[in-house]
């Protein structure tokens, strides 16, 4: 065992000089400097990394939820959408009268805004414009029918109701130009007429007519009227009565012009009858 024992000690003192001399390399003079220089290996510092600012209330951070930078500062509250301004107003009155001005009461109108068209040149252009806005009313006792609505080209009607005799002018348009501002448009109705001038009977008569077919007179004051019978063709005529009795002025088709009409007496109210 004793035996055994230093056995052992040789051997571990022989690998401590083994291990000695292979860490140590190539052997040294004495006083000389090393054939390699040393690495000194120093422990790390810790730099402190300044640390963001914390995002103010309500803001998002400078870095989003998905990793990608948004800028800081920019508010992210939506923009405010502009509201159109609404449109400028005025005042339009409707009138139903008779041809002496009597006022037509319980008489359905209408108001039909005409776009696009500029008011101020006071014309509505055919084919080029389309109803837009309709408003609808009755006139009162006095035979009007008010509007508040906005600037612009209008045509304007009626219903005539049953009984009454509307006279035929044609289209009717008006033209509100001025915010705050009134237009007025008119539609007639004959007045009673004088009898018996103005009877059927007494028109056919002395334009010595056959009676038999259905007149209808949509005009007559006793000294101007026009009549038309209800049979094909166009036999519309403007008559006219001078010494007591009725005559043809003229006959439809035609192509006397107005300002001829009007020389010769024809009522302004009869203007649409003629051309040119």
């Amino acid at each position: 065992m004793t035996a055994i024992g230093k056995t052992w000690l040789g051997v571990v003192a022989g690998m401590t000089v083994l291990l000695v001399g292979c860490g140590s390399g190539d052997p040294q003079r004495p006083g000389s400097s090393p054939a390699r220089p040393t690495t000194t290996i120093s422990a790390p510092i810790s730099v402190a990394t300044p640390s963001a600012a914390p995002a103010p209330a309500g803001r998002p951070s400078a870095t989003s939820l998905a990793g990608r930078p948004t800028s800081v500062g920019v508010s992210t509250t939506p923009a405010t959408t502009a509201q159109s301004p609404e449109p400028a107003t005025g005042t339009v009155v409707l009138r139903t009268v008779t041809l002496s001005g009597i006022p037509v009461p319980g008489v359905p109108v209408h108001l039909s805004l005409q776009q696009p068209c500029d008011p101020s040149s006071k014309d509505i252009p055919l084919g080029e414009t389309m109803e837009t806005l309709r408003r609808d009313g009755v006139t009162d006792e006095q035979g009007r029918a008010s509007f508040i609505t906005e600037i612009g080209c209008y045509r304007f009607g009626m219903t005539a109701p049953a009984g009454t005799n509307p006279v035929p002018e044609g289209m009717h348009t008006l033209f509100l130009v001025t915010a705050g501002g009134t237009a007025t448009g008119q539609l007639r109705f004959q007045d009673t007429a004088p009898e018996p001038a103005c009877a059927e009977a007494t028109i056919e008569t002395e334009l010595g007519v056959d009676p038999g077919p259905v007149a209808t007179i949509p005009d007559c004051d006793g000294q101007w009227g026009v009549i038309r019978w209800d049979t094909p063709g166009d036999n519309q005529r403007v008559i006219t009565r001078a010494s007591g009795t009725w005559t043809t002025y003229v006959r439809f088709p035609h192509d006397i012009c107005w300002s001829s009409a009007s020389a010769d007496g024809v009522p302004e109210r009869l203007r649409s009858y003629f051309s040119c």
